[in-house]
């Protein structure tokens, strides 16, 4: 079964290698010349850099967090009914930033748990449970053998039941034990909702901590997680306590993955990124050539870790790197070339292989800016970011990038300062850093005197940068004399609006006198009132 995994893993490589080997037709009799040739679409001498695999972290908890689950522990131990069950639903919707708090309460536990009245609790709570449940199933049952088979299948169910909903029937709100207990059993749920692997690891430190009390319900949490308990199990074979060890390895076993190649049978990027790093940090020589496996995977997450854990693994996977790379070349590695020399060539060969076409577009943009076509050597580059863009020849592009910016900087400042900001970002420490700082902070300041909204402090912050920078102390003398012309213009324009407001007061003052002398010198007399209309007479209707 080992070995079988071991080449299920292995097929990728192996097809890598008969890639490596066909493109050329004459190669097919001459292993090194395939290799020559795969070498050949990068520059030579040029080796990645070996990746490090991060420490495992435990970070601090901080005030918020632990102050959220300190309510939440006291909901779900209150004395009302309610605020228990709101609770108990929220214990599962947890999010993973309280797994430094869980880990800080579990610690407050192990130091305050009675560990002998805690157990008593649990399995009275446990024992009220299967009787509950025992009673309804006995209820239903027609007949004697169903009763039977009936009553074995509900005492399997009572055991499998959740521990946190029995100790929750009854509740001991001012019982100091059975608070403890419900708040340990409620964490354990907290971290099992969580699912992540640095929440499985405190999962799997609870057996550590409290031994036998807490193991049943602690594999049924195993079970449930399935895939995404198999990192942290792998990093618990080699646990500081022997008892979390054998656990690892037989929960590991139940769930099929056992050896590397079955750890590996995941379709999740994350869980399987964790699985290769868990195997670097245990450093096992047996996991090697299925980590190797993922090191030319498209995936980028894939093979960072499979890179990380080959890296971690060190010399004693050299063996195994040695026999990688005679079936990738056919030839075997140098004797003088170390474990560390012998990763990164292997590594170089993946990359080529993998980004031959990149390469290719490298090399016709680097032809095309040396010609001084410097928009199609752009659009080439574009390309090559697009595929890669952590592509190791990047600095190279800067200088195109560059250039073109310049060409646009008059027509589209848009489009030339966005081109200028890729440039600093694919080499801020270089020789062009400083002039792109400056270019981009005065493109900054003319699109903003474009869009009638000047900034001055662009044009400063160019020239703190390049105090040479002549577009910049140009921009800045222009507007300096727009400043100077506006308030030069100041006095005549306050001159004529004194003289328009002037204007303006007299023409109300005029017409407020006009009007009353005009109501009294009217001759005019009042218009009559209009004829009353005549009314007929009474009885004319009759007549």
């Amino acid at each position: 079964m080992l070995y079988r995994g071991y080449f299920l893993a292995a097929v990728p490589a192996f097809v890598l290698g008969l890639a490596l080997a066909l493109p050329d037709a004459h190669a097919l009799g001459s292993p090194s010349a395939s290799a020559s040739a795969v070498a050949s679409a990068a520059p030579p001498n040029v080796l990645p850099e070996l990746p490090r695999l991060a420490p495992i972290s435990l970070p601090e908890p901080d005030a918020a967090a632990i102050k959220e689950l300190d309510g939440l522990l006291d909901r779900l131990t209150s004395e009302d009914e309610r605020s228990r069950a709101n609770a108990r639903t929220a214990v599962g919707e947890v999010s993973f930033s309280l797994v430094p708090a869980i880990r800080h309460r579990i610690q407050d536990l192990r130091g305050s748990l009675d560990r002998e009245a805690a157990p008593r609790v649990l399995e009275g709570a446990r024992k009220a449970g299967r009787k509950t449940l025992k009673g309804k199933s006995e209820g239903d049952a027609e007949e004697s053998s169903k009763k039977k088979k009936k009553a074995k299948k509900d005492e399997d169910d009572a055991e499998s039941g959740d521990w946190l909903d029995f100790l929750l029937a009854t509740p001991h709100a001012k019982d100091r034990d059975w608070k403890d207990i419900v708040s340990l059993v409620a964490m354990e749920r907290m971290l099992t909702a969580i699912g992540t692997t640095p929440a499985v690891r405190e999962l799997i430190n609870l057996h550590a901590y409290f031994g036998e009390m807490l193991r049943v319900d602690l594999q049924r949490q195993i079970l449930k997680l399935r895939d995404k308990a198999v990192p942290a199990l792998i990093e618990a074979r080699q646990h500081d306590a022997k008892i979390v060890q054998r656990w690892a390895n037989k929960q590991l076993d139940v769930l099929g993955r056992a050896i590397p190649g079955e750890a590996v049978a995941s379709n999740d990027t994350q869980i399987l990124a964790d699985v290769l790093r868990a195997y670097g940090r245990t450093r096992d020589v047996d996991a090697e050539r299925v980590i190797l496996s993922f090191s030319n995977s498209d995936r980028i997450q894939l093979r960072e870790a499979s890179r990380e854990a080959i890296t971690a693994v060190g010399e004693p996977g050299i063996w195994q790197l040695r026999d990688q790379y005679l079936s990738l070349t056919g030839n075997k590695a140098p004797k003088e070339w170390a474990w560390d020399r012998l990763a990164r060539e292997l590594f170089a060969l993946y990359d080529r292989a993998r980004l031959a076409e990149v390469y290719k577009l490298m090399d016709d943009g680097s032809a095309a800016a040396s010609a001084g076509k410097i928009a199609p050597a752009v659009e080439a580059f574009d390309k090559v970011l697009a595929r890669s863009p952590l592509f190791d020849r990047r600095k190279e592009m800067v200088k195109s990038y560059f250039e073109r910016a310049t060409q646009l900087e008059e027509a589209h400042r848009d489009d030339a300062l966005s081109m200028m900001r890729k440039a600093l970002r694919l080499d801020p420490k270089g020789e062009l850093g400083k002039k792109l700082e400056a270019e981009i902070a005065y493109l900054e300041g003319a699109i903003s005197v474009d869009r009638g909204a000047p900034d001055k402090t662009a044009f400063q912050k160019a020239l703190t940068i390049d105090p040479q920078h002549a577009a910049s102390k140009q921009a800045l003398a222009a507007l300096e004399d727009k400043v100077v012309e506006r308030q030069s213009q100041m006095p005549r324009y306050a001159a004529a609006g004194g003289i328009g407001l002037v204007a303006l007061i007299a023409m109300i003052l005029l017409a407020r006198r006009r009007a009353p002398e005009e109501k009294r010198l009217d001759p005019s007399p009042p218009p009559p009132p209009p004829p009353e209309s005549p009314t007929e007479a009474p009885g004319a209707g009759a007549a």
